[in-house]
């Protein structure tokens, strides 16, 4: 019996929509034994997904209630606190061993510019704890169901983010629905409520040194005059201000 067989109910259990899930899995490659690492995990529910899945998984978050309570109810695997900036935190997170997969639920510096230099050397930082061949994805859900929740990156920003450095890019969308319980639904078909877009890099089977990775993302913020998108370049006047009023 082939091992999506033996998956069995775990995938309809999971966190996340059955397809979003199968697709982490079977086109990464993930199996029984991978090191995945959730970025941005919260309490965990991904990351135990992954474990009770056989898999060595582990978890980053900028909240220490998240850390706190992750470690306490999923005692099994290793989560840790990312202080800011982020990209001097991430230093520290490697084990023993690289990961075959790192999924990027929620980063802080991710939330502005994708163009500027500390999500640059984020996304170095995470990269270089990649074995050969690793995934790095961008793991985004997009609510179309409140107008103000759409005010976000364009898909073009994750995946124009990544192609500064070497690996091969893929974009993979997901229909995020329920199934309307109304009775005049006709045939109760799915409502759509958004989607889920994974955005994800291949790296290369040769490994690069940290160094390597490094100059690669000082390389990409200096060739960036303009911000990744009108949203993020929104952002960045509205936490000027902010900063601005808070050192006064």
């Amino acid at each position: 019996m082939s091992w999506a067989r033996l998956l069995g109910s775990a995938v309809s259990s999971a966190p996340l929509p059955r397809a979003v899930v199968r697709h982490l899995l079977f086109t990464h490659q993930i199996g029984m034994g991978s090191r995945v690492l959730v970025v941005g995990c919260g309490h965990g529910e991904l990351v135990h997904f992954f474990d009770d899945l056989g898999m060595d998984a582990g978890g980053l978050d900028e909240s220490p209630d998240n850390v706190d309570w992750a470690a306490e109810h999923e005692p099994r695997s290793d989560f840790r606190l990312v202080s800011s900036p982020a990209e001097a935190s991430l230093e520290y997170i490697r084990n023993d061993e690289p990961y075959n997969l790192i999924v990027v639920r929620h980063l802080t510096t991710y939330n502005g510019n994708l163009f500027c230099p500390s999500s640059f050397l984020a996304t170095a930082k995470l990269l270089q704890n990649l074995r050969p061949n690793g995934w790095f994805t961008f793991l985004v859900h997009r609510d179309n169901s409140r107008p103000s929740n759409c005010e976000a990156h364009e898909v073009s920003c994750f995946t124009r983010h990544l192609s500064f450095f070497p690996g091969t890019c893929r974009v993979s969308r997901f229909a995020d629905c329920e199934l309307s319980t109304i009775a005049n639904d006709w045939l109760h078909l799915h409502r759509h409520h958004g989607e889920f877009v994974v955005v994800s890099l291949r790296i290369p089977h040769v490994a690069l040194s940290a160094t390597e990775w490094r100059r690669l993302a000082i390389q990409a913020a200096e060739s960036q005059v303009h911000s990744c998108c009108s949203w993020a370049a929104s952002q960045e006047l509205t936490y000027q201000p902010a900063l601005a009023k808070r050192a006064g």
